[in-house]
């Protein structure tokens, strides 16, 4: 296979502990060998210093929209890939990383300040609430069996 046969995948954190992306490494030392026979690792900024967004066959994004910053981020993913997958719990359903969706009014006014300096959105918001997803690999951190699933169907 050659490289412009390849699918070029990037792999995105949000707004969340990035447990999936640390989990998503062990995977790699698996799998990552045979997977490079079908894939070119466009951008991953784990391992990886490039951040070119474009022309993705794959994007494999975690974490919440919590920001303006984040909105545009996965606007841009989502406008420069063919196949969004929403990689783990935080990014399908906004939790656990977006606890301040169940704060009560009191505990909203303590954060207020930080909400305002931050610019982030009055909720957290999942993927699915922004853009477009194709596929979920539910987890927290992600499912190994259920990411080489999902990850595989899209890499053939």
């Amino acid at each position: 296979m050659s490289i412009d046969t390849k699918k070029r995948v990037g792999i995105f954190s949000l707004t969340c502990d990035e447990g999936c992306s640390i989990y998503l490494m062990e995977i790699f030392n698996k799998k990552l060998p045979s997977w490079l026979k079908k894939m070119e690792l466009v951008y991953f900024l784990a391992i990886k210093n490039h951040t070119e967004i474009r022309d993705l066959d794959i994007a494999l994004v975690e974490g919440v929209v919590t920001s303006q910053k984040d909105r545009k981020m996965i606007k841009k993913i989502r406008a420069n890939t063919k196949v969004l997958i929403a990689m783990g719990t935080c990014a399908i359903t906004s939790q656990p990383s977006g606890q301040r969706n169940n704060f009560n009014i009191n505990q909203l006014k303590e954060i207020e300040g930080h909400l305002e300096k931050y610019n982030f959105l009055p909720k957290a918001l999942a993927l699915k609430d922004v853009v477009k997803v194709d596929d979920e690999i539910l987890g927290c951190p992600i499912d190994e069996r259920k990411f080489i699933e999902v990850f595989e169907k899209y890499l053939i």
